[in-house]
């Protein structure tokens, strides 16, 4: 699990182009990063973010703050809950 997603690249079948890798995406996305996950960083996510948002895509973003490193999405840390809560709420209106 650990090598696919070290080596998973997303615009690989699409020139390097992570924009054109999300053009035929029809979902509404939200990116959360937590400021000290190493797996995932937030300029990762902000790079996914940049992305979709050149693809013209219904994205949001949130960097959240949090001590715990990458196991923190784990963590039921009241500004994380309380964001994807909203979004989830928000997609199915």
């Amino acid at each position: 699990m650990t090598k696919a997603l070290d080596y998973f690249d997303p615009a690989a079948n699409f020139n390097d182009d992570l924009a054109k890798t999300f053009e035929g995406a029809k979902a509404k996305f939200c990116v959360m990063s937590f400021t000290t996950d190493w797996r995932f960083s937030p300029a990762r996510s902000r790079e996914l973010v940049d992305a979709l948002m050149a693809a013209k895509k219904d994205v949001c973003y949130l960097e959240i703050d949090a001590p715990q490193g990458h196991d923190a999405f784990l963590i039921p840390i009241p500004r994380y809950l309380q964001a994807f809560r909203n979004y989830m709420n928000r997609i199915t209106l």
